[in-house]
């Protein structure tokens, strides 16, 4: 196992148990890692990482309501430290499905089930260094991209991000996070954002458009609007100020309509409008907000000028 890689990058271990702490830094010493700094609580993890930059950070689970989860976001969301960016493994003695979620959706790199050998916990930092999955953000969530790479082949919504890990590895310091690169990435992480939610309030009102015959609607349509309007919310706290003019406007006519016909059993055309006024969001925010055509060609679709969803489409990206 390679080890000359790893003598200059530092570590970060949180773990509450002594013995715990020192058999991680055992196993690193093993990996030929030497810079590593300890911390017991959560608090002394926070101070560490709002002190110094780190390479990679190793941190044990113990509960789904230890802090770590929340931790791990912080760190993500650039409320800890300076590298939002920063490579996380995650690990525990418990491998329960809900904890196992709960660590999955913090935004995490990678999980390790105990006990493992410097074998397991070698290939992980390795599969860091390497094959680092690429980031996505959603409205809920912030981390690497766990889909399958062939279906990450076939969405441009992913970004890679800078690996500190890597950049340590390779010997090249220069190339790892610093305000620029860590500007430029979370700038085009916004641009995905924007466009994953813009994606998901045209998916629930699809859904509702087509559910028009279904006669349970009225049971759980109101509960998809008030989601419809959630997610606006967030989709205008995403866009930029030169969006706005167009994609806030866009949002404010889908939210509109949402709430207008929230508690009470809408007609076909209500609906229709609904998933005509969703989908030239998305498709405006797939152009990124940038093109006055675009958005005349939209605002003409969505009053009535494009037959079918088809036509819309074309009428905006041809």
């Amino acid at each position: 196992m390679e080890t000359k890689p790893y003598v200059n990058a530092t570590v970060l271990i949180f773990d509450g148990k002594l013995h715990a702490r020192k058999q991680t830094r055992s196993i690193l010493n093993i990996l030929g890692f030497w810079k590593i700094e300890e911390s017991e609580t959560h608090e002394d993890a926070r101070i560490a990482l709002g002190s110094r930059r780190f390479d990679l950070a190793i941190f044990s689970v113990v509960s789904k309501k230890d802090g770590v989860s929340e931790l791990v976001n912080d760190v993500r969301r650039f409320r800890c430290g300076d590298d939002p960016f920063l490579p996380i493994i995650l690990t525990s003695w418990d491998v329960r499905l809900r904890l196992v979620r709960s660590i999955v959706e913090s935004g995490a790199d990678d999980f390790l089930a105990h006990p493992y050998s410097a074998t397991n916990l070698g290939d992980r930092i390795n599969a860091l260094v390497r094959n680092r999955k690429p980031f996505v953000v959603t409205e809920d969530y912030f981390g690497p991209d766990r889909r399958t790479l062939e279906a990450r082949a076939n969405d441009a919504g992913t970004v890679m991000v800078p690996n500190a890990l890597l950049a340590r590895a390779e010997g090249l310091p220069d190339s790892g996070p610093n305000a620029d690169t860590i500007a430029a990435t979370l700038g085009k992480l916004r641009k995905v954002k924007v466009r994953n939610i813009a994606r998901r309030i045209w998916a629930i009102t699809d859904v509702l458009y087509k559910a028009y015959d279904d006669p349970s609607l009225a049971d759980w349509i109101d509960q998809e609007l008030e989601q419809v309007v959630k997610s606006g919310r967030a989709f205008h706290e995403a866009i930029s100020p030169r969006e706005l003019v167009q994609l806030g406007s866009l949002c404010d006519s889908v939210i509109k309509v949402a709430r207008r016909i929230q508690g009470q059993r809408p007609a076909l055309k209500d609906l229709e409008l609904l998933e005509q006024s969703a989908l030239a969001l998305r498709v405006a925010a797939q152009l990124g907000g940038d093109s006055a055509v675009a958005a005349s060609e939209i605002s003409n679709a969505v009053a009535g000028t494009a037959k079918s969803t088809e036509d819309l489409v074309k009428s905006v990206v041809g």
